[in-house]
């Protein structure tokens, strides 16, 4: 989720601390949400996809939404 959507909500280490690198859907409590579904760049690229059609969005904004999602931290420090 951009950072600069307004439905951005940082997550939470586990001290409990903000972290803005993610947002609280992706991230909590120290640990990435959904670890036994979204294992991958694409798995979350597909996620967000079939969200944003439920949303109305169109296959072109679909796609510039998602583009960037394998370049993210999370899938390059692993």
């Amino acid at each position: 989720m951009p950072k600069e959507s307004e439905m951005f909500s940082a997550g939470t280490d586990k001290d409990g601390t903000t972290n803005e690198n993610y947002c609280n859907y992706c991230y909590n409590n120290g640990e990435f949400t959904q670890q036994d579904t979204i294992k991958t760049a694409k798995d979350m690229q597909e996620m967000v996809k079939k969200q944003l059609k439920k949303q109305g969005i169109g296959k072109v904004k679909r796609w510039f939404y998602t583009v960037g999602i394998p370049r993210l931290g999370r899938w390059n420090n692993r």
